[in-house]
C-alpha cells in the first residue's frame, strides 16, 4: 500500500483480506475432503463390489432354485421373486457405478490436487498481503504516536520556565509515552491474534481431515500409521499466562483515564483550580495552561481509543487461545483413542514368524552403535561440571559399600530394644539400602541425560531408555535389598520369613525383566514411525510379558496359601498377574501401540504398589515402636510403684519387659491400624488414578460397541437406547465399588464416628449392618440401571418373584424380615447373654438370615432369626444386668432356725458380689421329709458374678455351719423288710450321716 493511504482505508482493506482468507480456507477444506474421498475411494469401491457380487450370486441361486436360502427353504412367492429381481438389478447398477468411479479415480485425484494447490497459493498470497497491510497500519499508528510524543516534548521544553506549566507538561508527556506503548502493544496483540487464528484454522482443518480418514479407514493398519504421523506432528499450543492480569490492568487504567476526562470536562474551571492550588497569580500562565489541558484532553481521548482496541484484542486473543487449547486437547484425545483401539501392526502369524530372522538382521544393522557411543562421550566431555560430580558420587558410594553395610547391621541390631530402637531406624535403613543401589542407577541416568541433551533420533530414544532403566533399577533393586534375609522386611516389618524369602527370589527376577521391558517401551514410544518394523522390541516384550505373568501369579499363589490376604489384595494381584497375558494377546493381534501404552502404566502401577507397601510397613512399624515405648514406660512405672511399696522382686520383671528383644505388632491399637489403612488406601487410590488417568479418555471409544438395545419411554418420547461395552464396564465398576463400600465403609464409620458417640449397646452394630444393606441395595439398583434395567421394568419382576419365592422360600423370607425387626427393635444385641430354648450363650453376630450365639463351651450355635421373634427369648442383659441368685439348702430337724437365718444373712452381707439393694432375704419355706428347707435370695450386678457368688456363698455356708454345729441333713427313710420264708419282718433303719471329706456329696 502507498505510504499516504489513510489509516481507516488500510483497516478496511485488511478486513477485506481477512474475509478472502476465510473463503479460500473453506475452499482448501473442500479440496482436502475431495482428496481423502478420492484416495480412499478404491478401497471402499472394492469392498462394495465384493459384497455386491456375493449378494448377486446368492440372489441368482435363489431365483434358479425357486427357494429361500439357508434353513428356511420355502418356495419363493411371485412377490418375493419380483423383489429379489429388483434387488439384483439395483446391485448391478450400483456396481457399474463403482467401476466407473474406479476408472475415473485418477482424474478425481488430479482435480483435488489442483484445487488444493490453487487454494494454498491463494492463501499464501492473501496472507502476505494481510501481513503487509498490518505492517503499514502498525507503522502509521507508531508514526502518529511518535509525532505526538515529539510535539509534547517541544511543549514541555517551552514550559520549563514555570513550575505549574512544567508539571502539567510532564503529565502530558507521560500520557503520550503511554499512548506510544499502547500502540506497540496493540500491534503485538494483533500479530499474535493472527498467528493464533492461523493455528486454530490449521487445527480445525486437521480435525476435519482426521475425522474423514477415520470414517473411511476404520480399524485398518494404514489408519494407525496415518494417526501416528498426525500425533507426532501435532503442535503444542502455548498460552500467555499473564493475559488475564493484563486485561485487569487495562480496565483499571481505563477507570483512571475516565476520572481524568471527567475532571477536564470544563477546562477553564479545572485550570482555575490548578492555579488556586499552585498559588499562581501571573495571568500570563492561564493561556498556556489551557492549551496544555486541551492537549491532554485530546491525548486522553486517543489513549482511551487505543486502550479499547488493546482490550478488545486481548479478550479476543484470550478466547482464541482457550479455543486453541480445547481443540488441541480434543484432537489429541481423538488420536489417542483411535490409536489405542486399532492395530498398529499386522498380526503375528506364520508369515511374520518366517520373516523374523531377516527382519532382526536388518534391524540390528540399522542400530547406530558407533554414533551412540560417540555422542555419549561427546556429551560427557562437553559438560564436565555437570557430569563429573555425578560420576564421583557413584564411585564414592561404590567405594563406601562396606561402611554402609556396617551402618545397616548396626541399625538392625538395635531393632526391638526399646532403649536403642527408634522410629527413625527404619527410614535410615531404607536410605542406606538406596545408597547401596544408587551407583548403578546414577551411571545409567548419567548416560541417559548425556544422550538426551546432545543426541538425535535413535540415540535420543536410547537416552530416554537409559533414564527409565535407571528408575526401574533403583526401585526394584532397593526393594530386593529390603527383602534380604535378616533385612528390613524381616527385622523391622516382621513379615513372615517364608513369605519374605519367596518375594526376595521373585522380585530379583521381576526387576531384571522390568528393566528390559521399560527400555523397549521408551525406545518404541519415541519412534512411532518404526513400530511396524520393530521385530526386536516385540520379541523382547513377548518374553518379558510371559516372565512377568509367571512371576506375579506365582507370588500371588504363595501369598494366598500362606497369608490369607484381603479380597482387595487378591483382586489387585490377579489383575497384575493376568494383565501381562492380556498384553501378549494384544501383541499377537497387532496392537503394539496399545501394548506399549498399557505396559508403561503397568510398570508405574508396580512402582506405586511397591512404594505403598513400603509406606504401610514403615507406618505400622512406627506405631509398633510407639506402642512398645508406652509398654516400657508403664513397666517402669509399675517397677517404681512396687519399689515404693517394698515388694520383693519388683525390679526384675519390668526390666525383662523393657528389654524384650522382639516387637509384637499385634499389640498396636486396632483402631489406629484401621485409620492408618484407610489413609493408605486413599493414597493408593489417588496414586493409581494419577497413573491411569490419561488413558481413561480412551474408554469412551467403547461407546461405539453396542451390545444390545432396549425400548425406553412411551408415546412421543418412545425410543431405543443402546447399551454399549462401556456401559457394561461401568456397571462392573459400580458393582465393585458397592462391594468395597459395603465391606469397608460400615467398619470405618464405626471407628471414625460411632465409637465417639454415646450410643446404647448394639446400636453401632445395627447402624453399620443396615448401612451395608443400603449400600448393597443401591449398588444393585445402580448396576442394573446402568445396564438398562430400570425400576419401572424391574418392579413387576420383583413383585412376581416375591410372590413365588414367598411361597417357595417362606422360612428364608421370614428369617430375613425377623432379622430386620431384630436390628430395628433390638430385643437382643451384640454381646448380650441370652437363652432361647435349650441354647444359652453370648450373641456374637446378627446376620440377614440367622444369629450366631457362642455358648459357654465356646461353641457357635446358628439360630434362625425367626426363633427370636416367634419364640420365648430370655435376655439376661437387655435393660438391667442385675439378676437374682437363689440358693436352696436344708438343715436337719432340731437345728436352731434363728441361728441359721442369722448366719445366712451374715454370709450374704459379707460377700463382695452381693448387692446391698435389693437386700438379701432368707425364707424357711418347707418341712421336708428329712430337712427343714430354706432359701437364700441375693442379687448380683453382672451375669458373670452368678456362678462365682454361688461358689463363694456355698463354701462359706459349709464353713460357718460346720463351726456353729448346724447339720446340713441328707434324706432319711425307714425301710421295712418282710421275710417270705418264715413270715417274719425286720426293721432296717438308715439315718443321715455326715459323709467323709472329699466325697462327691461333700464336693457338691
Amino acid at each position: 500500500p502507498a505510504a499516504d493511504t489513510p489509516l481507516a482505508r488500510l483497516e478496511e482493506r485488511l478486513a477485506e483480506q481477512e474475509a478472502a482468507l476465510a473463503d479460500w480456507r473453506r475452499r482448501l477444506d473442500e479440496a482436502d475432503s475431495l482428496l481423502v474421498a478420492a484416495r480412499t475411494g478404491p478401497e471402499r469401491a472394492q469392498t462394495e463390489i465384493s459384497t455386491g457380487q456375493v449378494r448377486m450370486a446368492a440372489i441368482e441361486a435363489m431365483l434358479a432354485s425357486g427357494r429361500e436360502a439357508g434353513r428356511d427353504s420355502r418356495a419363493l412367492s411371485p412377490e418375493r421373486r419380483d423383489a429379489l429381481a429388483a434387488e439384483w438389478h439395483a446391485l448391478d447398477a450400483q456396481l457399474a457405478l463403482r467401476r466407473q468411479e474406479l476408472a475415473g479415480n485418477s482424474g478425481l485425484i488430479d482435480l483435488g490436487l489442483a484445487r488444493q494447490e490453487l487454494a494454498r497459493l491463494q492463501l499464501a498470497r492473501l496472507e502476505e498481503a494481510a501481513r503487509a497491510l498490518q505492517d503499514a497500519i502498525s507503522r502509521q499508528r507508531a508514526s502518529q504516536a511518535e509525532q505526538t510524543v515529539q510535539a509534547l516534548a517541544d511543549v514541555s521544553a517551552d514550559a520549563s520556565h514555570d513550575d505549574l506549566l512544567a508539571r502539567e507538561a510532564a503529565i502530558n508527556q507521560q500520557l503520550s509515552e503511554y499512548l506510544l506503548g499502547a500502540t506497540a502493544k496493540l500491534d503485538a496483540l494483533t500479530r499474535r491474534n493472527q498467528a493464533v487464528s492461523q493455528q486454530l484454522d490449521v487445527l480445525n482443518r486437521s480435525t476435519t481431515l482426521i475425522d474423514e480418514q477415520i470414517g473411511v479407514l476404520q480399524g485398518s493398519v494404514l489408519l494407525s500409521r496415518i494417526l501416528l504421523e498426525q500425533r507426532r506432528a501435532l503442535p503444542a499450543p502455548t498460552t500467555d499466562a499473564g493475559l488475564a492480569d493484563q486485561i485487569a490492568d487495562i480496565r483499571l487504567y481505563q477507570f483512571e483515564i475516565n476520572k481524568q476526562r471527567e475532571q477536564l470536562s470544563i477546562p477553564a474551571a479545572h485550570a482555575e483550580r490548578l492555579l488556586a492550588d499552585a498559588g499562581e497569580a501571573d495571568p500570563a500562565v492561564r493561556e498556556p495552561l489551557l492549551a496544555l489541558l486541551a492537549t491532554r484532553s485530546e491525548l486522553l481521548e486517543r489513549l482511551n481509543r487505543e486502550l479499547n482496541a488493546v482490550l478488545a484484542q486481548s479478550i479476543t486473543l484470550q478466547l482464541a487461545e482457550r479455543q486453541l487449547l480445547v481443540s488441541a486437547d480434543r484432537l489429541r484425545a481423538t488420536l489417542d483413542k483411535q490409536m489405542f483401539w486399532i492395530p498398529s501392526n499386522r498380526p503375528l502369524d506364520l508369515a511374520w514368524l518366517q520373516a523374523v530372522p531377516a527382519a532382526l538382521a536388518k534391524q540390528f544393522a540399522a542400530i547406530p552403535w558407533g554414533s551412540a557411543v560417540g555422542e555419549l562421550w561427546a556429551g560427557l566431555q562437553a559438560r564436565p561440571f555437570l557430569f563429573l560430580p555425578v560420576l564421583l558420587l557413584s564411585v564414592g558410594l561404590f567405594a563406601r559399600r562396606r561402611w554402609l553395610r556396617a551402618q545397616l547391621d548396626s541399625l538392625h541390631a538395635d531393632i526391638g530394644y526399646v532403649r536403642r530402637d527408634s522410629q527413625l531406624h527404619t527410614p535410615r535403613a531404607i536410605l542406606l539400602n538406596m545408597l547401596l543401589t544408587l551407583p548403578v542407577s546414577l551411571l545409567l541416568a548419567l548416560g541417559g541425560i548425556a544422550l538426551q541433551m546432545d543426541a538425535r533420533g535413535q540415540n535420543a530414544a536410547l537416552g530416554a531408555a537409559l533414564m527409565d532403566m535407571a528408575q526401574a533399577w533403583l526401585v526394584f533393586r532397593t526393594a530386593h535389598r529390603l527383602l534380604t534375609p535378616g533385612g528390613v522386611a524381616e527385622r523391622h516389618f516382621q513379615w513372615p520369613v517364608e513369605r519374605v524369602r519367596a518375594l526376595h527370589r521373585n522380585l530379583n527376577k521381576l526387576g531384571l525383566v522390568v528393566v528390559a521391558v521399560v527400555a523397549v517401551v521408551a525406545i518404541a514410544e519415541r519412534q512411532p514411525e518404526s513400530l511396524g518394523i520393530d521385530v526386536l522390541g516385540i520379541l523382547i516384550l513377548l518374553v518379558g510379558y510371559a516372565t512377568m505373568a509367571w512371576l506375579l501369579v506365582r507370588g500371588l499363589l504363595h501369598t494366598r496359601l500362606e497369608d490369607r490376604p484381603s479380597p482387595l489384595r487378591v483382586f489387585v494381584g490377579l489383575a497384575l498377574g493376568l494383565m501381562p497375558l492380556a498384553l501378549i494377546g494384544a501383541l499377537v493381534m497387532g496392537y503394539y501401540y496399545t501394548a506399549l501404552k498399557l505396559t508403561g502404566r503397568l510398570v508405574d502401577t508396580l512402582y506405586v504398589l511397591i512404594l505403598w507397601r513400603l509406606a504401610e510397613g514403615l507406618l505400622v512399624r512406627a506405631l509398633g515402636v510407639a506402642a512398645h515405648r508406652i509398654d516400657h514406660q508403664r513397666a517402669v512405672a509399675r517397677r517404681e510403684a512396687a519399689e515404693r511399696e517394698g515388694r520383693a522382686g519388683a525390679d526384675s520383671e519390668p526390666a525383662a519387659v523393657a528389654e524384650a528383644p522382639m516387637l509384637d505388632i499385634a499389640r498396636i491399637n486396632q483402631q489406629s491400624l484401621r485409620l492408618l489403612h484407610l489413609a493408605l488406601l486413599s493414597g493408593l487410590a489417588v496414586a493409581l488414578y494419577w497413573v491411569w488417568a490419561d488413558l481413561l479418555t480412551v474408554v469412551s471409544y467403547l461407546d461405539n460397541i453396542t451390545l444390545y438395545e432396549y425400548a425406553s419411554g412411551s408415546g412421543e418420547t418412545a425410543g431405543v437406547v443402546p447399551i454399549s461395552l462401556a456401559d457394561l464396564l461401568g456397571a462392573l465398576v459400580i458393582a465393585a465399588i458397592a462391594f468395597m463400600l459395603a465391606t469397608n465403609l460400615p467398619g470405618l464409620l464405626e471407628v471414625l464416628v460411632l465409637s465417639r458417640l454415646q450410643l446404647a449397646q448394639g446400636s453401632a452394630y445395627a447402624i453399620t449392618t443396615l448401612l451395608s444393606y443400603v449400600i448393597v441395595g443401591v449398588g444393585i439398583a445402580s448396576t442394573l440401571g446402568t445396564l438398562g434395567v430400570s425400576w419401572d421394568k424391574l418392579q413387576w419382576l420383583v413383585a412376581a418373584l416375591s410372590v413365588g419365592l414367598g411361597f417357595g422360600l417362606q422360612e428364608i423370607f421370614a428369617n430375613f424380615v425377623s432379622g430386620l425387626i431384630i436390628l430395628f427393635e433390638r430385643p437382643l444385641r451384640i454381646g448380650d447373654v441370652v437363652t432361647i430354648g435349650n441354647v444359652s450363650g453370648t450373641v456374637s453376630r446378627i446376620q440377614i438370615r440367622a444369629t450366631t450365639i457362642t455358648d459357654f463351651d465356646r461353641k457357635e450355635m446358628i439360630v434362625p432369626n425367626k426363633a427370636f421373634i416367634t419364640g420365648q427369648l430370655t435376655n439376661w442383659s437387655l435393660t438391667d444386668t442385675v439378676t437374682r441368685v437363689t440358693i436352696k439348702l436344708g438343715v436337719a430337724y432340731g437345728a436352731d432356725l434363728e441361728t441359721t437365718r442369722r448366719l445366712l444373712l451374715a454370709i450374704a452381707a459379707e460377700n463382695a458380689r452381693v448387692l446391698k439393694d435389693p437386700e438379701p432375704l432368707v425364707f424357711f419355706l418347707n418341712f421336708g421329709p428329712s430337712t427343714l428347707d430354706h432359701e437364700l435370695r441375693v442379687h448380683v450386678r453382672e451375669l458373670g458374678d452368678r456362678n462365682a457368688a454361688i461358689d463363694e456363698i456355698n463354701r462359706e455356708i459349709d464353713r460357718r455351719f460346720r463351726e456353729a454345729g448346724i447339720e446340713i441333713a441328707f434324706n432319711q427313710m425307714d425301710v421295712h423288710i418282710r421275710s417270705i420264708a418264715d413270715g417274719r419282718e425286720a426293721l432296717l433303719q438308715q439315718t443321715a450321716v455326715t459323709p467323709p471329706a472329699g466325697s462327691p456329696g461333700q464336693q457338691g
